[in-house]
């Protein structure tokens, strides 16, 4: 493929600066296609890896939300096809044509949502950000993080699920919180 002139490709530092702002929204979009928190977690990954790979075709300027979900959704179609392959029972729901498309021009319905979620992940130790940071914002494998760390991957994971956990208990109280105070007005 011949790259015409006009075509200005993000730098390297603009491009993980979208990727990292797009995380949340990435995960929130992949949770609405799957049943399971831990497989969209895993998904958001192999997007995020897909991305990355692929960063050399996303042009400056040009709607990184739509491209990024546009990419995730076809990681969830290949993985739905993987599990049918490997005879597992999926619900109708779960079938690619009831897969939603994104409208790049739909907003977040909840902004509360993303504030609370922000507020949480802020609250966590700056070394517990760094593990998520370079867990699901980076390609940089966890084995040699955990190696930088002198520490095991499996270590590394087990401390992630505890991070995934707590911020899972701290964004239910800050939302019932939420529900409660608008109740109370």
């Amino acid at each position: 493929m011949i790259d015409s002139p006009s075509r200005v490709l993000a730098s390297p530092a603009e491009f993980e600066g979208l990727l990292v702002a797009h995380q949340r929204s990435l995960l929130s979009y992949i949770k609405s296609l799957v049943t399971n928190f831990h497989e969209a977690e895993d998904l958001l990954q192999r997007v995020n890896l897909i991305l990355w790979q692929k960063r050399a075709r996303f042009e400056a300027g040009s709607n990184f939300r739509a491209w990024s979900f546009t990419i995730a959704r076809l990681e969830v179609l290949n993985q739905q096809r993987q599990q049918r392959r490997d005879q597992r029972v999926f619900s109708d729901r779960q079938d690619h044509e009831s897969l939603p498309v994104f409208d790049p021009s739909a907003e977040v319905k909840d902004e509360s949502l993303l504030h609370v979620l922000k507020d949480c992940l802020e609250r966590l130790s700056s070394k517990d950000q760094e593990l998520l940071f370079v867990r699901y914002a980076t390609d940089r494998p966890l084995k040699e993080y955990a190696e930088n760390l002198s520490r095991s991957p499996g270590t590394l994971k087990a401390r992630l699920f505890q991070i995934r956990e707590n911020l899972r208990k701290s964004i239910e109280a800050r939302m019932r919180e939420s529900e409660l105070t608008m109740a109370g007005n």
